[in-house]
């Protein structure tokens, strides 16, 4: 069984990426407390209507409780060593709080779970 659940901070502010076949991404990082000095920085990516939900509706530093899997990749460099890459791929997220100026955002906090997932 593959699954991961994280609580964390957002570390910068998300945006929107497309695939060269259209579909749309986002890679991110979550700030997760490891104890009370130190977190660990977990890449994360979505896609879909979840890529779309987190740069519409999230910014910097707000806490999100996110689900999903770990995914390990490579790729060869520019100097043609292979890098090695471990990455949360996420299918749900659930927004903790609104940001800061988002009264007129009611209702658009529930959690968005996303089925048109390219895994």
């Amino acid at each position: 069984m593959n699954n991961v659940f994280f609580l964390g901070r957002i570390t910068k502010q998300p945006e929107i990426r497309q695939t060269s076949g259209g579909k749309d991404y986002c890679r991110f990082s979550l700030a997760v407390d490891r104890d009370k000095e130190s977190a660990d920085f977990i890449p994360c990516v979505c896609w879909g209507d979840n890529a779309q939900n987190l740069v519409k509706y999230v910014v910097k530093g707000q806490q999100l409780l996110v689900s999903g899997k770990l995914q390990s990749g490579s790729y060869q460099d520019t100097s043609g060593s292979t890098r090695y890459t471990l990455d949360a791929y996420i299918y749900r997220i659930d927004f903790l709080a609104k940001p800061k100026g988002a009264a007129d955002m009611a209702g658009s906090f529930q959690p968005v779970v996303d089925d048109d997932l390219p895994f």
